[in-house]
């Protein structure tokens, strides 16, 4: 049975860019999964219970929401869906940052498709390893979401420059930021620690790298006057752990 389904989703995720699946989102925003990168996105964010912690979790609506590493924008069009839903009509400003050109491309084609996170700013660029410079940024040919600074077998460079996210962001405060920045979420909380203390919610994906301590980012975000809200979940390669303000 369970070779059965594998080999049902490998046939799906091959066929989806010509057998498109698009299903309703509260019943009027459309989602329609025509890759396999859209399809392992929305396994990634709609189909695992972490995410959905986002119902229920902010006390108020927000105004302000940075997803660093948006990939295909399926946190942001969650995290509206789950606002909607619990606070009824509100309209934060979203700001998603994505460095790969192909995904910047996704992102705002399921964002226009599905009227989800209508006021957003969409910004191609890399964070956290630096703030100012450029970088390369090594594709996997076999899989869009996999992305690193690292060069590794199968994967192709894509120049991106890197974002200074306090000149963007200026003095705005952070109701909720999301960090999946493929590891370089230990530089990220050395290079900011001002934007940290601007931000009341946090939802990261930690990668376990050899030459950093899991211990140094929650340490940095104490230090910012953010706390570990629970034991922090395994999820593949990576941790993810949530923040809250307290």
């Amino acid at each position: 049975m369970a070779n059965s389904r594998q080999l049902s989703s490998f046939f799906y995720r091959r066929l989806a860019r010509w057998i498109t699946c698009e299903v309703q989102l509260l019943g009027e925003h459309r989602l329609a999964l025509n890759s396999k990168f859209q399809v392992n996105s929305l396994q990634d964010v709609f189909c695992h219970p972490f995410y959905w912690q986002l119902y229920g979790w902010l006390p108020a609506a927000p105004a302000f929401v940075v997803d660093l590493g948006a990939h295909c924008g399926h946190f942001s069009m969650l995290a509206d869906i789950c606002f909607r839903t619990q606070f009824g009509h509100c309209e934060p400003q979203y700001l998603l940052i994505e460095p790969n050109p192909k995904l910047v491309r996704a992102i705002e084609a399921n964002l226009q498709r599905s009227g989800l996170c209508r006021r957003h700013e969409l910004l191609r660029g890399l964070v956290g390893g630096k703030r100012t410079g450029s970088d390369q940024l090594w594709v996997c040919s076999r899989n869009f979401l996999s992305a690193s600074l690292q060069q590794s077998a199968g994967t192709y460079a894509v120049d991106a420059d890197y974002l200074d996210l306090d000149a963007i962001i200026q003095d705005r405060k952070i109701d909720l930021l999301k960090i999946d920045i493929e590891g370089a979420e230990y530089e990220f909380v050395e290079n900011y620690p001002e934007l940290l203390k601007s931000t009341n919610f946090a939802m990261l994906e930690i990668h376990e790298r050899p030459q950093y301590r899991l211990q140094s980012i929650y340490e940095a975000m104490e230090q910012a006057g953010l706390r570990l809200r629970s034991a922090p979940l395994k999820h593949g390669v990576a941790f993810l752990a949530m923040f809250e303000r307290g």
